[in-house]
């Protein structure tokens, strides 16, 4: 298999073999897993295309992830490695600079909607697992009010970049800023969060470069409007913008955990101020109200874009500047479900179910189906058993269209 990567992925090989054997050297200080996945008759089924990091389909995966954690220190390495490509999955170190703030730089998903599943949930609406992460550097912190230990801050802001591409000449930047009011009493604990990300920068063949100074940094920052642009009616915002409103609940029942979450997604100032409807991501997760199982229902409707044009106008994902939209390298970086290339609005329903340590076997399903046209159910089932420090398991990834697709894999951590 390794005289088939390219020439331009050896050196990076090599360094991922040496920082892999330093770490296995080390495994008294840090957590090492190895995972081998072959996919015999390998198709192109939804769930083996998308929600998987950004990876293409392969035959043969080679995954490897540690993890080492001290008291000021974060540092996580996650790399796939197919039959032609390498990909360097979550990667990051997170220092602590003083109490409750941390600086984090390197690729990685998101620092907020904490409560969601992703094993098992179809997506966040902004940062899924369904692209490649991308490079960003980070300034986290919280804040606890002396007055009542019940209420409390997160907040975050990020600078990352995309990737060049066919469309960008120069890869835009990625402005990602976040707050979270929390609220806990009597195992019951409520969230309400804002999400705010913008492309901008970078060049494309069709419009040059777009603005990219200091002062524009701050037109970004507070979503200020950019030049007018001739047959325009109004001058918009600067860059690309969307986000959400994230609302989440979750009571605790002894061992149980009962959770309600609904993330409302915008474009522009009508869907922040919910012109848009019920847009977004419903969600509805139950922890060992069945022993050792987790139930997961999500239902995303993104129905109302067009639903009142040219107010309420917005195409998900979109953008008529970029090109390639809220996607990277060729992803979405969102839900998979919302095409940030053709308007196709849609709903959507999804089930995910997790059991652990049943007999020592794993077994997880997650099915998905839209529900407003005809449509085939996408379904994954995984079957795992825990030997020693081994897991091995089968994966079945299928569409009532499509024949099955199997995936032997082998787990080992120490």
């Amino acid at each position: 298999m390794l005289s088939q990567f390219k020439k331009n992925s050896t050196f990076r090989y090599h360094i991922v073999l040496l920082i892999m054997l330093f770490m296995t050297l080390h495994s008294q200080e840090v957590s090492n897993q190895y995972n081998l996945e072959l996919n015999p008759n390998l198709s192109n089924q939804w769930w083996s295309q998308y929600n998987n990091y950004g990876q293409e389909p392969s035959e043969v995966r080679l995954d490897y992830k540690t993890i080492y954690k001290n008291e000021k220190v974060n540092f996580n390495l996650k790399v796939f490695i197919s039959k032609n490509k390498i990909y360097v999955g979550e990667s990051f170190v997170q220092s602590k600079l003083f109490d409750n703030t941390y600086l984090k730089v390197g690729k990685y998903y998101k620092d907020f909607s904490s409560y969601l599943n992703e094993t098992l949930s179809s997506g966040s609406l902004l940062i899924s697992n369904n692209a490649e992460p991308m490079p960003k550097i980070s300034l986290l912190s919280s804040y606890r009010f002396k007055q009542s230990q019940n209420v409390d801050f997160n907040f975050g802001i990020s600078h990352g970049v995309f990737a060049k591409s066919t469309i960008y000449k120069t890869a835009p930047m990625l402005h990602e800023k976040f707050v979270y009011l929390n609220y806990s009493k009597n195992k019951n604990q409520f969230s309400i969060g804002f999400v705010h990300e913008a492309m901008w920068g970078g060049s494309t063949e069709n419009y040059g470069d777009f603005p990219n100074s200091f002062e524009d940094f701050f037109k970004i920052l507070i979503s200020a409007d950019g030049p007018f642009l001739e047959g325009e009616p109004h001058a918009n915002a600067l860059g690309n913008h969307l986000g959400i409103w994230d609302f989440y609940y979750k009571k605790t029942i002894n061992n149980k955990e009962l959770k309600f979450y609904y993330q409302h997604f915008f474009e522009d100032t009508s869907g922040l101020r919910f012109d848009n409807k019920s847009d977004g991501l419903w969600g509805i997760e139950i922890s060992n109200f069945i022993k050792n199982t987790n139930i997961l229902f999500e239902y995303l409707n993104t129905m109302n874009q067009d639903r009142d044009p040219p107010y309420v106008n917005e195409f998900y994902y979109n953008h008529y500047q970029y090109k390639d939209g809220w996607s990277y390298k060729g992803y979405a970086l969102g839900s998979s479900f919302i095409d940030y290339l053709n308007n196709n609005p849609s709903k959507v329903f999804h089930l995910g179910v997790s059991s652990n340590e049943i007999n020592k076997y794993n077994y997880k399903l997650l099915a998905s189906r839209k529900i407003d046209i005809s449509d085939h159910i996408k379904y994954q089932i995984s079957i795992s058993k825990t030997i020693n420090q081994y897991l091995v398991g089968v994966i079945f990834t299928g569409e009532e269209s499509l024949n099955n697709n199997l995936t032997l894999k082998l787990s080992y951590s120490l």
